[in-house]
């Protein structure tokens, strides 16, 4: 696999008075003179940075972009806007969720303009970037079918915590860290190493508030899901965020074809799993059916 990071600058769209930039790394086949006719645009949860989908800390079989890189697809990860390595603006509570969308539909539009032939795009959003890819996907008509893991539009089951709890210890504004203890029953099937998990938690990211508060909000993205007009995936783990993942399908009520995955050994975060591979091959079954 050839990874390259790149800045890319979104001043432009965000409407913002300082230089805003998304920090992404474009991993790519090793085998290939060309740039694959596949991407997948990854974007990763609260609490997380771009190496959720080539973790740092771990051997390449946790690695998803290595596995999609090996079957001769591109990933495009990136870090949020204001987490990660990306542009933290301040005052945060100049951010708004389209605001972010908006950043992230433009950084996928400059990689996608370089690509020098045409390109099929697979929109990947897991957790709060589930939401984020719904709202993207609503409004930057860019994708070709999109894959929301771990998000519910049901009312969300949050580990050792809930809704209510993490809505009355949200600041006003700011970037804040993720009550992770709390969520550990929610990510982590049984069989994660405590080493692994302690390294995955070391790397984490603030998250900025603004996205905290959307991400709580009962029925934040639900216009924004009937609206997607491509192909969708639904995937949720056996220890997940949604109540109810059979009820999951029916918000995406504008697509010509909603499927649901269960992943099943498995919690939230399906890149340390177990079953992480057979997930894999099953999204990218579903891929290749929608090409």
């Amino acid at each position: 696999m050839k990874s390259t990071d790149i800045m890319l600058d979104v001043t432009s769209v965000t409407g913002l008075a300082r230089e805003t930039l998304i920090a992404s790394t474009l991993h790519l086949p090793d085998d290939m003179d060309d740039r694959p006719s596949n991407l997948i645009f990854a974007v990763h949860g609260g609490g997380y940075t771009r190496g959720y989908w080539h973790p740092p800390f771990a051997d390449e079989s946790y690695s998803f972009a290595h596995w999609f890189t090996d079957r001769g697809k591109a990933v495009l990860a990136i870090d949020m806007l204001g987490m990660g390595e990306s542009t933290r603006p301040e005052p945060e509570s100049d951010l708004s969720g389209a605001m972010i969308a908006a950043a992230h539909a433009e950084a996928l539009r400059q990689i996608v303009s370089q690509w020098g032939r045409p390109v099929d795009v697979t929109g990947v959003g897991h957790s709060m970037g589930g939401m984020m890819i719904i709202a993207q996907a609503a409004a930057h008509r860019q994708m070709n079918r999109v894959a929301v893991l771990g998000w519910a539009n049901e009312p969300m089951i949050l580990g050792d915590t809930d809704v209510a709890s993490l809505l009355d210890g949200l600041s006003s504004s700011g970037y804040i860290a993720t009550p992770r203890e709390p969520m550990r029953r929610l990510f982590y099937a049984d069989d994660v190493s405590l080493t692994l998990i302690e390294a995955d938690e070391a790397h984490g990211s603030t998250t900025p508030v603004t996205l905290g508060r959307e991400a709580l909000t009962p029925g934040i993205v639900h216009a924004a899901a009937a609206l997607i007009a491509v192909p969708v995936l639904v995937v949720q783990s056996a220890v997940d965020t949604s109540p109810a993942p059979e009820k999951e399908p029916a918000y995406f009520s504008g697509s010509p074809s909603v499927e649901l995955q269960i992943v099943e050994a498995a919690a939230h975060c399906q890149n340390f799993a177990g079953t992480r591979t057979a997930h894999w091959a099953r999204l990218n079954d579903w891929i290749e059916s929608r090409s």
